[in-house]
């Protein structure tokens, strides 16, 4: 029986060992690449849920994609163009009895303000303008475009200094709708 509990410390000491190594190589991991102060260009990616008042939302969700190139002035400043997607709808309104128009994407302009919370945590608020395109269920209808503002919040975490992950609450104004997404930000 004793030398049983031996090998079972020695196992335990070894998987414990083993964690640690992998943590440690994993840090290592997080912290590769090239050291960046805080400004630059970045590229962004982003795929999550859009829901809103239009009859094209049906109180369900569409998923929603976004895109986004975007300049840090500093950790703390930086400003993007993007466009989304806000709507997946292939034939919308087919069998409805009325026509309506209705929210399809959006391309604006966002200053975003972050605030850390530890090295690699960081809250954010963002406050944009841009235009989206709205489309009609029938081709007679006129399909129009308007400038709206955009509003959100989210929160980052950086891998290291070129790769980050952000989860994000957006809100465009004057269509009434809500996106929740989750992207990546590439940083050069």
């Amino acid at each position: 029986m004793f030398q049983n509990e031996k090998k079972k410390q020695a196992g335990g000491a070894r998987l414990l060992a083993l964690a640690a190594a992998g943590l440690l190589m994993l840090q290592g991991v997080a912290q590769a690449g090239p050291e960046l102060d805080g400004k630059g260009l970045y590229l962004g990616a982003s795929f999550g849920s859009a829901k809103g008042k239009s009859k094209v939302y049906l109180g369900d969700s569409d998923p929603s994609v976004a895109l986004a190139v975007g300049y840090r002035f500093n950790p703390h400043l930086s400003a993007e163009l993007f466009t989304r997607n806000l709507n997946f709808n292939i034939i919308p309104g087919l069998f409805e009895r009325e026509d309506y128009v209705y929210p399809d994407s959006h391309v604006g302009t966002a200053l975003r303000l972050s605030a850390p919370l530890n090295e690699s945590f960081q809250v954010y608020g963002r406050l944009g303008l841009g235009r989206t395109s709205m489309k009609a269920t029938r081709v007679g209808m006129q399909a129009k475009s308007l400038t709206e503002a955009s509003v959100g919040a989210g929160l980052g975490y950086d891998f290291n200094a070129t790769w980050g992950l952000q989860l994000e609450y957006n809100r465009f104004l004057k269509n009434d709708i809500n996106v929740l997404s989750l992207g990546v930000q590439l940083r050069f």
